[in-house]
């Protein structure tokens, strides 16, 4: 993904902000208030221009680089509401309080630098069990990571994955999956690559492909998987199988499913076609009853795994919604959004991601997923 992709949503609020602000308050038309905002507002965008450059600054370009597109996001928020006083009083001849844009400037800024505090935060490690009837011995209790949207980039580094990859390393996981969106720079790609053989789990690392891969230099993201293939396995629309145990697991990773000519998702009847077809390639030689491990970016493959027999499938790309208020998304775009979801004896598991390429997380922590296979007796 681009960087200017990344800068476009900061460089549109800031826009926005700073040409309704003039229109709701007296005092935003003062010389020293407009000069004042954008000079700030220069500030952070070359700040986090800068930030490949800048060393060990970096962190602190960062935060305010998020920061500032969190002030910006609430100040859009809460401009309704404030313009429709400033209206009300001037309708009613009232004048105005000087506390409302100070209020109001109060008000974004307090709620950006919360924003900022929650999106970079540390990570947390979520634990689920999956009882899956019929699962050999030999496999009860195989742990798997479920390492997803990392997204390695400017807000997210290789150093940060090795704090993820200790963190993994400390729970003893059986095999580590990485479930697309390792990275949105792919110059970064190469070290993310070698924090990810640090990884002392006794099987190669299994990774699948996301959107961002797909819409970055895929050739050269190719390229250098191969160049790992010794210790990463990358999986497209294709099926290996390790054993464990006495005991043999299938793991089946698919693409995500793109347009190639226009570098977005495709419609959902297209989309569903092509994870039938995907499905369908990546299945090959597989039976029902054999124990399956179906890997995929976009949860929205869950159907097509359950019904070629995955007792599992594992997920990342909905980033849990990423903004949440009281529990519940404010944008809700997925049917499968994070957790632990059932269909028959298959199971989903949607991780909110280790990363973000919009710097912005209110009530969905970053997180790595630990999944530990037990047995249960067929019904």
């Amino acid at each position: 993904m681009s960087f200017l992709t990344v800068f476009m949503p900061s460089l549109v609020l800031t826009a926005i902000i700073g040409g309704f602000l003039p229109l709701a308050w007296r005092v935003a038309r003062l010389p020293w208030a407009l000069a004042t905002f954008w000079g700030i507002a220069l500030l952070v965008h070359l700040a986090w221009l800068a930030i490949p450059q800048v060393g060990t600054f970096a962190p602190a370009a960062r935060w305010l680089a998020i920061m500032w597109l969190a002030s910006m996001l609430a100040a859009l928020m809460l401009l309704i509401p404030f313009a429709v006083l400033t209206a009300l009083s001037n309708r009613r001849r009232l004048a105005m309080s000087p506390c409302l844009p100070i209020t109001y400037v109060s008000c974004f800024l307090l709620a950006g630098v919360t924003l900022s505090i929650t999106s970079t935060a540390s990570f947390v490690v979520r634990q689920e069990d999956i009882r899956v009837p019929g699962l050999p011995s030999g496999l009860n209790g195989f742990r798997i990571a479920n390492l997803g949207d990392v997204h390695i980039g400017r807000f997210i580094d290789a150093k940060e994955l090795s704090r993820g990859i200790k963190a993994i390393n400390d729970q003893k996981v059986d095999l580590l999956v990485t479930t697309g969106d390792l990275v949105d720079d792919v110059s970064q790609l190469e070290s993310s690559m070698q924090v990810l053989e640090q990884n002392n789990a006794p099987y190669k690392t299994v990774a699948i492909l996301g959107n961002h891969e797909e819409m970055g230099d895929l050739p050269k993201i190719l390229s250098i998987y191969d160049q790992h293939k010794a210790r990463i396995s990358l999986l497209v629309n294709e099926n290996i199988a390790i054993t464990h145990g006495g005991a043999t697991l299938h793991i089946v990773g698919v693409d995500y499913p793109m347009n190639p000519k226009r570098g977005h998702m495709l419609p959902r009847p297209e989309q569903n076609a092509a994870m039938s077809v995907q499905a369908d390639a990546a299945f090959t030689g597989l039976l029902k009853g054999e124990t399956i491990l179906a890997l995929s970016h976009h949860p929205a493959f869950f159907p097509f795994a359950a019904a070629h027999g995955a007792q599992l499938t594992l997920a990342s790309h909905t980033h849990g919604a990423q903004l949440r208020l009281f529990g519940r998304p404010i944008i809700d775009a997925y049917p499968y959004l994070q957790g632990l979801y059932q269909r028959g004896d298959s199971y989903l598991d949607v991780s909110a991601g280790f990363g973000h390429w919009l710097p912005v997380r209110f009530g969905v922590p970053r997180e790595i997923v630990i999944v530990t296979l037990r047995s249960e007796s067929k019904r």
